[in-house]
């Protein structure tokens, strides 16, 4: 009987020790992954800031923003602004030029783009953790196509302000949840789009970060995401402005 007892007290502790553990995990699991995406979204970060400058840059050198897609001469999309910029990034860390290999005499999708592309494949995008044991493309960097924001949709040429106004900066590139594809891929957004997304809370649970024209860089919570509030960050041009008026034949 003592021995039966003394069995039984030792398998409640083993219980015990068991369910502190399990309690302990649990605890433990979402800090580990907080600081393993929060590493992530610090490169990511940092990325967006070098994304900023090479946009300045690349106005100081042709007079505006590179166009949100270069089409050929059957009306393929090609290369996307994010290629365009290519030029103008920071080797991070490679030695010998050029920085990304990708041939622009080559659509995006030939297999020697598709490589390069394969070979940066964090370029322009947000990775996650999952499962603590691998990364998976969570989201984009996306040009907002639009008459009002700074990415047209007819290839006009949009300039960024000249001057830093922190009251009236604007939202030059946004990260867009779920936005698969590689970054070298000429898919981006147009407004709509992005106004669907906050109303139907596509911007649960991370947020997204926002590049402002003024090089500064922002994370937003998904309830700031607001359709307001996206239309009047995104929108720095006059509808009438922004695109020529296109006058009917009689």
């Amino acid at each position: 009987m003592a021995k039966q007892k003394r069995f039984l007290i030792g398998v409640s502790e083993i219980i015990t020790i068991l369910v502190i553990l399990a309690i302990l995990t649990m605890l433990i699991i979402p800090e580990t992954k907080q600081f393993v995406n929060g590493g992530h979204r610090e490169r990511f970060r940092n990325q967006l800031k070098l994304v900023g400058l090479a946009c300045h840059e690349y106005q100081a050198e042709y007079g505006c923003l590179p166009p949100v897609v270069i089409s050929d001469e059957r009306g393929r999309s090609i290369h996307s602004w994010r290629a365009m910029l290519l030029p103008w990034l920071e080797s991070q860390g490679r030695t010998q030029p050029p920085a990304y290999v990708y041939t622009f005499n080559e659509p995006w999708f030939s297999p020697a783009n598709r490589q390069a592309a394969l070979d940066n494949a964090n370029l322009f995008t947000m990775l996650v953790s999952t499962d603590d044991r691998e990364v998976i493309q969570k989201s984009k960097l996306a040009a907002v196509i639009g008459a009002q924001t700074y990415w047209s949709p007819s290839g006009e040429c949009r300039r960024l302000p000249l001057e830093a106004n922190q009251d009236e900066r604007h939202i030059l590139l946004l990260e867009i949840p779920n936005l698969y594809g590689a970054w070298s891929q000429p898919n981006d957004v147009t407004l709509d789009e992005v106004l669907t997304l906050s109303k139907n809370q596509q911007f649960e649970p991370d947020g997204a970060h926002v590049l402002f024209d003024d090089g500064s860089v922002t994370w937003f919570a998904p309830e700031a995401l607001t359709e307001a509030t996206l239309r009047r960050l995104l929108c720095p041009f006059d509808a009438v402005k922004a695109e020529p008026a296109v006058e009917n034949s009689p």
